[in-house]
């Protein structure tokens, strides 16, 4: 076989390789996270929750989602093996240094809440085509024969709309004040309009599950 029809018969593969690399991810995520290494979460039996402060309102589409949000980063907070204490509860229990009546308090901020979109550029592709023909055989016996081709596919421009979240959490000794883990999380899906509670969810569920991992193992 020749260089040239080689290089023909690798086309198609090739030019789908190229679009594999070339497509847009749907999701991408950065985090960052910080853990005292010397800090022993196996005693962390009671924890301090404060209502996660909810910074970045301003594409909120009303004060409900507010309320949404606060019960959603509550229920995923209640995940660990440890009592849970709110601010009232713990005020009861130690008046003149609420954060004395549990282990640990933790905090919680959304930094950022926000939809956006760009456009995805024009492209072709090659893609398999089926066919059926009929061939003679040299008995005069007609039969039908499977053949494929390759074609190109334009794909016209396409608008791709994305959420984006981002939650920072921390964890703190109560008698000591010192931070003992922390975490800093963006996550960006494309193909999304106002799916940022999806994303919330999921981010705050892989934080508290994280430290459930270490009070627990």
């Amino acid at each position: 076989m020749s260089n040239s029809r080689k290089f023909l018969s690798l086309r198609p593969f090739l030019l789908a390789l190229c679009l594999i690399f070339a497509a847009t991810l749907p999701a991408s995520a950065e985090k960052t996270n910080w853990v005292d290494d010397s800090y022993d979460f196996h005693k962390i039996q009671k924890a301090l929750i404060y209502d996660i402060e909810l910074t970045d309102t301003e594409e909120f589409e009303s004060d409900l989602l507010e309320q949404t949000l606060q019960e959603d980063y509550w229920k995923n907070a209640m995940r660990p093996k440890y009592q849970v204490l709110d601010a009232a509860k713990a005020a009861l229990l130690s008046p003149e240094n609420p954060q004395l009546a549990a282990d640990v308090y933790i905090k919680a901020e959304l930094l950022k809440w926000h939809d956006d979109s760009y456009v995805k550029p024009a492209y072709t592709s090659w893609e398999t085509r089926k066919s059926t023909r009929t061939k003679r055989m040299p008995n005069g016996e007609k039969i039908e024969e499977t053949y494929y081709t390759e074609v190109p596919v334009y794909h016209p421009p396409q608008t791709v709309y994305t959420s984006t979240v981002r939650l920072r959490f921390e964890v703190f000794d109560s008698k000591t004040g010192k931070k003992v883990m922390a975490r800093d999380e963006l996550r960006l899906r494309d193909d999304s309009h106002h799916g940022q509670k999806g994303i919330f969810g999921r981010i705050c569920k892989s934080f508290f599950d994280d430290l459930n991992k270490k009070i627990t193992r």
